[in-house]
């Protein structure tokens, strides 16, 4: 008893760990498969109503636009459904079909300001990419890293110590540059727009934009100026150039300090970029259902998000109708410049991008509120 029957054999211990091991990943593969394939059926179902705010972030709800030259009588400044406002005469109300999402690129290397403190983790890249759901079209507002706005400085138990003016890109490197950093941010920006909502974030580390360009084959951009600093092969002129790598940090991260308004050239390239890498993203996206999810989970380490599971799928759906409006690739009116000591109370920096308040209250009527 307990013998081998004839012709029988002895299956080696490693073939049975191996056969375990491969049987729970194709266990683990098809639950996943299944879970992404019930969230991207879900994601029919859902609108752009569940990009609200929610108890599990403390970004402000939104409240009427300061741009509102007849606000309500009764006091109140909680966003209403049936809220209007009135801009030069005429009667607008906010666009509820719209997902307004803040994109950060954060530097991970630190910087040195004219005060010759450290300032790590800027957030040198701001844009709002706007999805309207009902025209399927997505757009862009990029805010220049130098904008002079109030920030709020956070400690480093993410609790507001003070306020102070300064280039918005500072408004992240303070406190822990966790979940309270990013909806510090997101809020500094929304105050920046006039209240125009903004309940989503995702902030990416400038490490992240290798693996990210890749994943897409690399993207071809042509060379504005001259990054043979960091490159030889980057000069001024170069058309077609494919962005493998590290090529792509350069374009859309690199800026010689030493030139007053390198920050504004380099959102040039970063706008480019943007250009060029949607319609790459939403053709990966047509080839492969699973890419932005398994892209983001990648990059989970280097990516800091609010958004839910739901969220994205319902995004990367959509993102397969939706069209680039290159007509709304835009930059916050302004103008970079020396800034007078006294000019700003508080402001410690001799360079600021100096909005154009008028100008960008049009282009928010027209970009974010619809005529009654």
């Amino acid at each position: 008893m307990g013998r081998k029957q004839r012709g029988e054999k002895n299956t080696p211990v490693w073939a049975k760990v191996l056969l375990i091991t491969l049987s729970v990943i194709a266990l683990v593969l098809l639950v996943t498969l299944a879970f992404i394939w019930k969230k991207w059926q879900r994601a029919d179902y859902l609108t752009a109503d569940m990009f609200q705010a929610n108890a599990s972030n403390t970004i402000p709800v939104h409240r009427i636009s300061q741009l509102d030259e007849a606000p309500p009588r009764d006091g109140t400044s909680v966003y209403r459904d049936d809220a209007s406002i009135t801009y030069k005469g005429k009667q607008y109300r906010y666009n509820d079909d719209l997902i307004n999402i803040l994109v950060m690129g954060i530097d991970d290397y630190s910087l040195v300001d004219e005060m010759n403190d450290a300032n790590p983790y800027q957030a040198d890249t701001i844009v709002v990419g706007t999805v309207d759901a009902v025209k399927k079209t997505v757009s862009f507002m990029c805010i220049p890293r130098d904008t002079v706005t109030d920030v709020k400085v956070l400690d480093l138990n993410d609790e507001v110590a003070s306020k102070r003016k300064a280039p918005i890109a500072i408004s992240h490197s303070y406190g822990t540059q966790g979940e309270a950093t990013n909806e510090a941010v997101t809020s500094c920006v929304s105050d920046l727009l006039y209240n125009v909502p903004i309940y989503r974030y995702v902030a990416i580390d400038i490490s992240a934009i290798p693996d990210i360009n890749d994943s897409l084959g690399g993207i071809t951009v042509d060379i504005p100026e001259d990054l043979t600093r960091w490159n030889p092969k980057m000069a001024e002129g170069t058309k077609d150039y494919l962005l493998k790598g590290m090529d792509a940090v350069i374009f859309v991260a690199r800026r010689d300090t030493s030139i007053d308004d390198s920050a504004m050239g380099r959102m040039k390239r970063q706008m480019q970029y943007l250009r060029k890498l949607f319609p790459a993203v939403k053709s990966q996206t047509s080839k492969n259902l699973m890419y932005p999810i398994t892209l983001y989970n990648n990059e989970a380490d280097k990516v800091s998000t609010n958004l839910s599971i739901d969220e994205m799928t319902y995004l990367a759906k959509l993102l397969l109708d939706l069209e680039l409006d290159e007509d709304n690739v835009a930059v916050v009116p302004g103008q970079m410049r020396h800034i007078e000591p006294g000019e700003f109370e508080d402001y410690e920096f001799e360079m600021g991008y100096i909005v154009d308040e008028d100008a960008l209250k049009d282009l928010i009527i027209d970009r974010f509120y619809i005529e009654q």
